[in-house]
């Protein structure tokens, strides 16, 4: 089912940290940093929708209920070389339940934790993103 949510719903998901930025998990795409992120549809094999994310599609932009659930996310990876960042994201606009969370028509990250950089790295993302960003 999908809401319309004006007000900010905040989940959890990860991220991948390259020079100061925060990129998707599962994508390479960058989250701009001072302006929310929009969702947009990629679907090859049949007409993309319109609206992202869509009914009937895996466009959108996901996010999990827990700080547990994301982590887990980390626990199936062999170790990685860059840092990654785990954090409370906000979630608003066309807001799809999903299985274990949500996915969302805009987003912007909430704060962050940093695993396996330093002081930094939480620095410059918190330059950049202008939100809480920590150092683990």
């Amino acid at each position: 089912m999908t809401e319309l949510y004006t007000e900010p719903l905040v989940g959890w998901r990860l991220w991948h940290v390259r020079d100061g930025r925060l990129l998707s998990w599962s994508q390479d795409a960058e989250w701009p940093a001072g302006r929310r992120l929009e969702a947009s549809c990629r679907r090859l094999l049949r007409r993309s929708c319109t609206d992202a994310p869509g009914a009937g599609h895996a466009c959108g932009i996901y996010a999990v209920r827990t700080r547990d659930a994301a982590v887990r996310l980390l626990d199936d990876l062999p170790p990685l070389a860059a840092p990654v960042a785990v954090g409370r994201v906000s979630l608003w606009g066309r807001v799809f339940e999903n299985v274990g969370g949500w996915r969302a028509q805009y987003a912007y990250p909430y704060a962050l934790d940093v695993v396996g950089g330093d002081e930094r790295v939480a620095r410059k993302l918190r330059a950049a993103y202008r939100v809480d960003a920590t150092a683990l």
